[in-house]
């Protein structure tokens, strides 16, 4: 299967892809990880804009989201958190889908309320493990999602893929409204 993971920050994205990544048998595509990993001469200048709460320029991405599918653990499928977050990239990787003759699958959306998503950033941020959820940036990052990354459910929506996903609960409870969505549940 082929699934993009759409949310807010703090809706449980990489939580819930690394669960169902363990549960299909492919990866996990973080770009989030990717971008955070990188050295410091390549990443430099992008991790200042990530820091920012900025997104990372589209073609540097694309790019490196088209390197990553092309190995071989991707052939039967993946699972994409953080990618596509613009309309621009959405449409550039349909296109390169569409030259392999693939598809998506599915565009799972994950439903949190807001005052929800502050409390689990907040909480994420005392353990210092992203620089990009600290206080001064979580606004910024909202707002950000609302402007690009939001207008990708009317995208997708057209085509039939999203699957809107209440991810207000635990994990657990999340994982299986995931796998019932996705007709993966059995």
């Amino acid at each position: 299967m082929k699934i993009v993971f759409i949310g807010p920050p703090g809706a449980g994205k990489g939580t819930q892809c690394g669960l169902l990544s363990e549960w299909l048998g492919v990866p996990h595509i973080s770009t989030g990880e990717m971008l955070r990993s990188l050295d410091s001469e390549t990443g430099g200048a992008i991790h200042l804009r990530i820091d920012r709460g900025h997104f990372a320029p589209d073609d540097f991405i694309l790019k490196m989201v088209a390197d990553r599918l092309s190995e071989e653990d991707c052939r039967r499928g993946y699972l994409l958190d953080g990618f596509p977050r613009t309309l621009v990239q959405a449409k550039a990787f349909d296109h390169s889908m569409e030259r392999s003759t693939e598809q998506l699958d599915h565009v799972v959306h994950l439903i949190v309320g807001a005052d929800e998503l502050v409390q689990r950033l907040a909480q994420r941020s005392l353990t210092g493990t992203r620089s990009d959820d600290s206080a001064q940036f979580i606004q910024e990052r909202f707002r950000i999602y609302e402007e690009r990354t939001a207008p990708l459910l009317e995208y997708y929506g057209e085509r039939g893929l999203v699957r809107e996903v209440d991810a207000s609960s635990s994990p657990e409870v999340v994982f299986e409204r995931i796998r019932v969505s996705i007709g993966a549940d059995r």
